[in-house]
């Protein structure tokens, strides 16, 4: 199977300040596709550049492309081993993969190039509940074993008897470190145990960041460089305001519990040379969650049809994927997603960051039958799924979460910028540094759960039907099927648009009515849209 989206790798080359922790960001192209049906990751190694200091945790990441997974370099246990993991704020768990778990043997698909760990070799190894770990994804995916505490050195920083997954069997072959709520810790949501310290809770227990705060910056799709920063928050890596609005609780068998990232979505409008269309109405407001662990955007399912039409984007349910012309990257425009109501945060998101590659099972990428490549869109309609913003939104957002005060600030990121200057929660409680409240919190309910996922990528099978995981709204049509575009006065039915709206000029490179011809398994020819 091929890989749609970027596969985002990690490695410690740090810069900290005061009571942070940080990670940074490169590009490393070269995955195979493999790798993505199972999980698994091909990993560049890279050398370790660290510098601690109190008050921030600072950690550099590696970036490679093709899957959408961003992660980092740690080491657990005594004498320290090295491995990388995935970073996800839709999870909670940290686990890393057993030096016995068996798909790290299928060498095929590079088995676990991000490293396990083998307990044996760890003076300080402690076992704390046997079989006691169980954690599974929306795509299908899940490993478990045992709970288990030890050491664990990230971004030059040392936590002691840090409690952690270690997967014994399972079809995940990286480890993954989750950073949301507490709440969704794999033995909460499975009944079968309490709350613990996960790592950034660990970190401020340690005394190593005054907040159990992070502040996240993905920088542009072709980055060399980007952060995640415990504790603290870096004023020259975004521009304009920092305005934070509300995290709101899920509502769980009559409780409200703090599980996901949701806030308030409250507008939506795209911009080009033509002007500005407005894809949601006046008063729109819904729920929805900030998660790096998911490559794309998942919209509501007419707004998501506004959008295609905007950009002249097709629906494949042959692909899999939300297709446009690969030379849509070229054109300019933007999407501008709005937060909290009037006055609160607006971030725009150029087109350019939103075309991903496409490719079918043998490699080759699919055209168009003038012979214009076929890429895929960084967002489809959420269907039955959670309205998602994933790495296609964050990279154009500076995002700081505030576990502690239930508030997330969002700015404008300032993409490849080279200066820093961290500046630290001053406790736990405090306001977010340099951030103002929205004025005007539109409120919302979440009745998503907090199932954990991770790259939520759509990829062609084998021979060119169904994809492996495609959230696509089921029922929608090859074409997208929404006939207005702007002006909408209603985005509670599929073609509310207003009658004569027209798309921005970036969508006259779609070659309207012509059908994608691609190559399959064995040669086969088969028409895809």
């Amino acid at each position: 199977m091929a890989p749609l989206t970027s596969l985002l790798l990690a490695t410690l080359l740090s810069s900290a300040s005061a009571n942070t922790v940080q990670w940074g960001i490169s590009r490393n192209s070269e995955v195979q596709a493999q790798q993505l049906a199972r999980r698994s990751l091909e990993i560049q190694r890279r050398g370790l550049g660290l510098e601690a200091r109190a008050d921030t945790v600072a950690v550099t990441l590696l970036n490679a492309v093709q899957a959408g997974l961003y992660a980092a370099n740690i080491s657990v246990g005594t004498p320290p081993q090295s491995l990388q993991v995935q970073i996800d704020t839709g999870s909670s768990d940290l686990w890393i993969p057993s030096s016995t778990l068996s798909v790290c043997e299928d060498t095929r698909d590079g088995g676990c190039q991000g490293g396990t760990f083998d307990s044996s070799k760890s003076s300080t190894f402690d076992d704390v509940e046997r079989n006691g770990f169980n954690i599974s994804y929306v795509d299908g995916t899940g490993v478990s074993g045992d709970y288990f505490q030890d050491t664990l050195t990230v971004g030059g920083s040392t936590v002691k008897q840090l409690e952690m997954g270690l997967a014994t069997e399972g079809t995940i072959g990286v480890g993954i470190m989750g950073i949301g709520y507490n709440t969704t810790e794999a033995n909460v949501d499975t009944g079968n145990g309490t709350e613990y310290a996960n790592l950034p809770q660990a970190l401020q227990n340690a005394g190593l960041i005054n907040a159990n705060a992070y502040s996240l910056w993905l920088d542009d799709l072709q980055a060399s460089t980007g952060s995640v920063l415990f504790g603290g928050i870096d004023t020259k890596k975004f521009t304009g305001d920092l305005i934070s609005v509300q995290i709101y609780p899920t509502i769980e068998g009559g409780q409200n519990i703090f599980a996901s990232f949701s806030v308030a979505f409250t507008s939506l409008s795209a911009t080009s040379s033509s002007g500005t269309d407005q894809l949601t109405p006046a008063g729109y407001a819904t729920a929805a969650i900030l998660d790096s662990g998911t490559t794309i955007t998942l919209l509501p399912d007419d707004i998501a049809q506004q959008v295609f039409q905007e950009l002249g984007a097709e629906v494949s349910q042959e692909l899999g994927a939300t297709v446009v012309p690969c030379a849509l990257a070229d054109k300019n425009g933007t999407l501008n997603y709005g937060f909290g109501g009037v006055g609160g945060p607006v971030i725009s998101v150029a087109v350019s960051q939103l075309v991903l590659p496409l490719s079918l099972p043998n490699g080759q990428v699919p055209t168009y039958s003038n012979g214009d490549q076929a890429c895929s869109l960084g967002i489809q309609a959420a269907g039955n799924l959670p309205v998602l913003f994933g790495d296609t939104f964050l990279r154009s957002a500076y995002v700081v979460y505030d576990l502690d005060n239930n508030r997330i600030a969002l700015a404008q990121t300032d993409f490849n910028a080279t200066d820093s200057n961290i500046v630290a929660f001053e406790s736990g409680g405090a306001a977010i540094p340099s951030a103002t409240s929205a004025p005007n919190e539109a409120a919302v309910t979440q009745t998503a759960s907090g199932i954990p996922k991770i790259g939520v990528t759509a990829t062609a099978t084998g021979n060119g039907g169904a994809a492996t995981f495609n959230p696509t709204a089921t029922g929608l049509s090859a074409a997208g099927g929404f006939t207005g575009t702007s002006t909408s006065t209603s985005s509670s039915k599929k073609g509310a648009g207003a009658a004569g709206a027209q798309p921005f000029q970036w969508s006259a490179v779609v070659v309207g009515g012509i059908t994608l011809l691609g190559m399959g398994l064995g040669g086969e020819i088969f028409a895809v849209l």
